[in-house]
Formats: C-alpha cells, sequence, structure tokens
C-alpha cells in the first residue's frame, strides 16, 4: 500500500506527540516504515524509540543490531544528511562505544550543515536583495562572513543584491 506525503506526514505528527518508546509510538512507525521503508524521518525517529522502549529492557545484541540498519538506512536514503549522519553518530558513541566512528560521523554532519547554511545564506541574500530589503540583506551577509570569510557564494550573493563591497562590511563589522 502506498501512502501519500500528507498519510505519512499524518502518522509522523501523531508518533511524535506519543511518549518516546511507548508502545502505540512503536506500532505507529512500524505502521509508518511498512507503508513507506525509505521514509528517513520515520527510521530515524524509529531508532531512538527502540532505544527508548520498556518492552527490551536489557536490549540484546539483535537490537542493537536492527536499530544500527535502520540508521545505516536512514544515512543512505537521506544521501547522508546531516540529522542521520547526526543519529548514527549518536548510535556509534552512546551504544556501541565507537568514539573514532562517531568522530568521522560527526564531522560529516558538520561539513555538510555548513554548506548547507552557507548556501541558505547566500539565496536569503538574493531573496531579501530582490526586495529591496537591504539593511536586512546586509545583516545577514555579516553573519555569514563571520563563518563563511571567504566565501564565494556569499560574494555571489552581494553581488546579486547590489551590496556594497565585501571590504566595506567588514569596515562596519570592525566599527562594532
Amino acid at each position: 500500500m502506498h501512502s501519500s506525503p500528507h498519510e505519512l506526514q499524518q502518522l509522523m505528527a501523531e508518533a511524535k506527540g506519543l511518549e518516546l518508546g511507548s508502545p502505540r509510538q512503536l506500532q505507529l512507525l512500524e505502521e509508518l516504515r511498512a507503508r513507506c521503508p525509505a521514509f528517513v524521518p520515520a527510521l530515524l525517529l524509529a531508532s531512538r524509540a527502540e532505544l527508548w522502549s520498556g518492552e527490551d529492557a536489557e536490549q540484546t545484541d539483535a537490537a542493537f543490531a536492527r536499530i544500527e540498519r535502520m540508521l545505516q538506512e536512514a544515512v543512505e536514503l537521506s544521501d547522508r544528511s546531516p540529522e542521520a549522519l547526526m543519529g548514527l553518530a549518536r548510535f556509534m558513541s552512546v551504544v556501541r562505544a565507537a568514539p573514532e566512528r562517531a568522530e568521522a560521523l560527526y564531522r560529516e554532519a558538520s561539513q555538510r550543515t555548513l554548506e548547507l547554511l552557507e548556501d541558505s545564506w547566500s539565496g536569503l541574500i538574493e531573496a531579501l536583495g530582490e526586495q529591496d530589503k537591504t539593511e536586512e540583506a546586509i545583516g545577514v551577509a555579516q553573519r555569514a562572513l563571520c563563518v563563511f570569510p571567504n566565501s564565494q557564494l556569499i560574494a555571489e550573493a552581494r553581488a546579486f543584491a547590489k551590496m556594497a563591497p565585501l571590504h566595506w562590511v567588514r569596515e562596519r563589522q570592525e566599527e562594532r
């Protein structure tokens, strides 16, 4: 049975509203995974819910292996999204006591998050510029320059928004 995105989101919202690891939440998450095995949010929440469930207090190796498989699937299905990488990293750190593997996953999540932030800030600068919201665009550009001082994306967004040269923004930052 194929569910619509709206139906999946409704089930997910219901599952999120329940106590983590409760029998009803686990049941809803199992239904979600049956309807759409590639629904990453359900995989991520199900992995946490299974870890917190009171049903298997001793958490067997088989349970941990199942949870790890869900997290690995979430990473691959999401094209290694930061959220999925973080879920797997936490599991590796806390459950598997594998800080080296967790470190690599955290680093990748951080890098992907920074790339997303840089891209979103450049888009925001452009959108604000198109609306002649110059002061707000300057504020976003200043924050962006603190994190990405040599970003070509931010420089291009500033040019698109017809903002003052980069050196002007840096001088203004130093004045504050």
